[in-house]
C-alpha cells in the first residue's frame, strides 16, 4: 500500500476512534464559541443558550455515566444522568437569564460569563465561523464533533507532509501523523476549541 493510501487509513482509523466519546469534551470556553457560531447562523440569545446548554449538559451526563461505569464502589447504582443533566441546565440558565435580564445581549455570545470575559470571544471570530455549516447540517451534536474529527484528522495530514518535506522517509512521516493522533496535541485538537484550528493552520504554513 502507498504511504497516501495509510496516511487516509490513519485518519480513519483515528476518526472511527473518536466515535467513542462524541460528547463530553467541552470546555469552558467551548459553549462560548458554540454560542458565538449559532449566533452567526442567526439564533437569538435565548435559541443559542438553550442549544448550548443543552449540548453542555449532554457532556457533563456522558462524563457522570462513564465515571460511574468504572468506578468499583458505584457502577451498580442508581444512574444518575438525569439528576446531572437537570443540576447543569438549572446552574447555566440561571447565569445567563441573570445576565439578559440585565441588559447583556451585545454581541453575538451568550453571556456565560462577564461582559468583559465575554469580548475574548468575540475578538476570535475564526472558530466559530468554521462550526456555523456543520452545526447548521448536522445539528449541534455531530455537527461539532465533526469539526473537530476533520480538524484534528488534517492536523496528522499535516504533520505527515511537513515531515516528507523535511526529507523523512514514508514510514517516519506516517510515524509522527500516528504520534499526532495519540499524544496531547491530539486530544487538544479534538477539543471544540480554537487550538485545534490553530495548530492545522501552523502545520499548513510550515509545510507550503
Amino acid at each position: 500500500m502507498r504511504p497516501r493510501a495509510w496516511v487516509l487509513v490513519l485518519a480513519a482509523v483515528f476518526a472511527l476512534l473518536q466515535l467513542a466519546n462524541v460528547t463530553g469534551r467541552d470546555t469552558p470556553d467551548s459553549r462560548n464559541y458554540l454560542s458565538y457560531a449559532l449566533g452567526l447562523r442567526g439564533d437569538d440569545k435565548r435559541e443559542a443558550a438553550g442549544a448550548a446548554i443543552d449540548w453542555v449538559c449532554a457532556g457533563e451526563t456522558s462524563i457522570a455515566r462513564r465515571k460511574q461505569s468504572v468506578d468499583v464502589v458505584r457502577f451498580r447504582a442508581p444512574d444518575t444522568s438525569a439528576r446531572v443533566a437537570e443540576q447543569c441546565r438549572d446552574s447555566l440558565w440561571r447565569d445567563v437569564d441573570k445576565r439578559l435580564r440585565a441588559g447583556q445581549t451585545d454581541g453575538h455570545t451568550v453571556p456565560f460569563s462577564s461582559e468583559r470575559f465575554m469580548r475574548i470571544f468575540e475578538a476570535r471570530p475564526g472558530y466559530p465561523a468554521l462550526l456555523v455549516p456543520f452545526v447548521t447540517v448536522f445539528g449541534v451534536t455531530w455537527g461539532v464533533w465533526l469539526t473537530s474529527v476533520l480538524v484534528a484528522a488534517a492536523g496528522g495530514v499535516l504533520a505527515f507532509l511537513v515531515l516528507r518535506r523535511l526529507g523523512a522517509a514514508p514510514v517516519v512521516a506516517l510515524t509522527g501523523q500516528a504520534l499526532f493522533y495519540v499524544l496531547p496535541c491530539g486530544a487538544t485538537a479534538m477539543r471544540p476549541m480554537t487550538e485545534g484550528l490553530l495548530l492545522a493552520l501552523t502545520l499548513a504554513a510550515l509545510w507550503g
